[in-house]
């Protein structure tokens, strides 16, 4: 095994190795993130009645509205909001295409009648250098619509920059606080770093678990931004009395911008997990809200309703080994957090990619100064090409790592593509949400002891076999098969035998 390690230690110390440049954070091919133009329109996807023009070519729009928009709408039935594009073709390229958008800024200000229009020009549009703030300027008096550019070329910053970006951009969108909006809205709060559009309407989503705590204190959410959110509340969020961070490192850009230009407060913590994380962004939000007394009310309502369940569930998890794939870094650190703040497990991080270190920073800095700081493993196999949660070397270090462990002493926190011979808890396919929250802990306290009481019981070996195809090269066919097991895997844990995609828990 330690011919395949890369970094085995703590957390802290592989942040200080990074700084120092004693390990490369380069992405292989394989790993690549998508462009800023992406994640741009992910988050101008979470605004509504709003019409996005991509300057571009049209298959720049065809995709961010498959994956976005479309998805959103169809989620939880919202009127679809179309993408345009300008379809800039090979004549364009060289001849300029601001023609073609100052055409599209008025009929689709004619045709859907939006709140705002937003221009994102993708790489096309910013290598030829179209003039699109002039554009925008001169069609702003001639159209009903607010109208705002966005500089969101693929090519032009690393895929996190397209998120910070349009956060930022927004802000411009909001009045200045007044003394009687101040006072109108003095109990209400924003839920900033949302990446969303519409959720599902039938679905307990974690966002929707944490405006149920926040309304529970008696206050009130005016704005999730941006998830679905209005025009008009975006104009008047700065004068809410706390900006609350969903996910600490994108929220936080919206979050600074709005209290450097308005003073507006900003409650920052690590994603809600657990119950310890959960306290901490309550008693944060309650501060500015001037409402202590309330939150620490809900705070013993809200864990007096799961104690007893709770407490026997954790009864079984305490000095457990705990295996997190790092495949997503923010989820890692927080489901680290929650592991060993509340359940008082053995988190170690696998496969935490030493790029995350730098993308990740602002989380990695608020888990150190919380005192926590996880095991982190990584083995060669991350730096590989290829598709590391559904890959045969990843997932030979993972068992040579594993090696003769106790099952029922150690749990893995993973992709349900993958086969380590202990309990797996999957908490993607957690499909009766929310994991956030009090309620959250409880459902991830439950899985867990779920999956270790079933230890002995085998996983699937066909869909291993489909995973990990005997004799093959080292990738397997799972991503083909990720999205349609994420939407039909059971609730905690996937098992062969009886009861056959019912979740143990019932």
């Amino acid at each position: 095994m330690d011919d395949s390690i890369v970094f085995h230690g703590p957390l802290g110390e592989l942040y200080s190795q990074v700084k120092a440049g004693k390990i490369k954070t380069a992405l292989q091919g394989s790993h690549t993130r998508p462009c800023k133009f992406w994640t741009a329109m992910k988050i101008l996807s979470g605004i509504k009645n709003a019409v996005v023009i991509t300057h571009g070519p049209g298959g720049c729009a065809y995709g961010v509205k498959q994956a976005y928009k479309l998805t959103n709408c169809r989620n939880s039935g919202a009127p679809y909001e179309p993408v345009v594009s300008t379809n800039m073709d090979e004549t364009k390229i060289v001849y300029g295409g601001e023609k073609e958008l100052r055409s599209a800024i008025r009929e689709v200000d004619g045709k859907y009648q939006p709140a705002v229009i937003f221009v994102a020009t993708s790489c096309a549009a910013g290598i030829i250098g179209d003039n699109v703030d002039a554009i925008v300027d001169k069609a702003r008096p001639e159209i009903k619509a607010e109208i705002m550019p966005i500089h969101c070329e693929g090519f032009a910053g690393e895929y996190r920059s397209g998120f910070d970006l349009v956060f930022r951009q927004i802000v411009k969108l909001m009045d200045r606080p007044t003394p009687e909006r101040q006072r109108q809205l003095a109990r209400s709060v924003n839920i900033v770093g949302s990446k969303l559009g519409p959720e599902r309407t039938e679905v307990d989503t974690d966002v929707k678990e944490l405006v149920r705590l926040i309304e529970g204190m008696g206050a009130r959410i005016h704005s999730i931004i941006a998830g679905n959110c209005t025009l008009e509340e975006i104009k008047q969020a700065a004068s809410v009395a706390v900006n609350c961070t969903l996910c600490l490192d994108i929220g936080y850009a919206i979050g600074t911008e709005m209290r450097d230009a308005f003073g507006t407060p900003l409650n920052s913590t690590i994603l809600p997990y657990g119950i310890a994380a959960t306290e901490k962004w309550l008693r944060g939000a309650a501060v500015h809200l001037g409402m202590e007394r309330e939150a620490e009310l809900l705070i013993q309502r809200e864990y007096a309703a799961i104690k007893a369940e709770l407490d026997e569930a954790r009864r079984h998890l305490e000095g457990k080994r705990a295996i997190v794939e790092g495949h997503d870094a923010v989820k890692a650190l927080s489901i680290a957090h929650m592991l060993e703040s509340d359940f008082k497990m053995r988190p170690v991080i696998f496969n935490f990619h030493p790029w995350s270190t730098e993308a990740r920073q602002t989380s990695i800095d608020y888990l150190l100064e919380t005192g926590l700081d996880p095991e982190v493993l990584i083995t060669k196999g991350t730096l590989k090409f290829g598709k590391y949660e559904s890959m045969q070397q990843t997932e030979r270090e993972l068992l040579e790592y594993l090696g003769g462990v106790d099952p029922a002493s150690t749990v893995y926190f993973g992709s349900s593509l993958s086969f380590p011979p202990v309990p797996l808890v999957d908490l993607n396919a957690i499909l009766n949400r929310p994991r956030f929250g009090y309620r959250g802990a409880l459902k991830v306290a439950k899985c867990i002891k779920t999956a270790l009481d079933y230890a002995a019981r085998p996983r699937s070996w066909l869909t291993k076999q489909i995973v990990f195809p005997p004799n093959s090269g080292g990738l397997s066919s799972a991503q083909s098969l990720t999205s349609k097991l994420a939407q039909n895997l059971p609730d905690c844990t996937v098992y062969a035998q009886r009861r056959k995609g019912r979740c143990m828990m019932n």
